[in-house]
């Protein structure tokens, strides 16, 4: 009939020590669904400072080369400010 049924009613200790019991539980279920969620927060922050860190190198060594291009833009403009 009710939350925990019609015998519980009768005993309202009974009632009030369940319902204190499923808050607890509710409480603890909360607290690691909140621990997940600042890991999964934590995790994408770290993919973002990756991306951008990593489009910064690429575009920053666009004129005088990369890991990914080489480096003879480099080795050219050495030469030409050499002479």
């Amino acid at each position: 009939m009710g939350l925990l049924g019609q015998r519980a009613v009768s005993n309202p200790s009974a009632v009030l020590s369940a319902l204190v019991s499923k808050r607890d539980n509710l409480q603890d279920e909360l607290r690691v669904i909140e621990r997940q969620v600042e890991h999964g927060m934590q995790q994408l922050l770290s993919i973002c400072m990756i991306y951008d860190l990593e489009t910064t190198y690429l575009q920053d060594s666009n004129q005088n080369g990369s890991v990914l291009k080489g480096f003879e833009g480099f080795l050219s403009s050495s030469k030409s400010t050499a002479k």
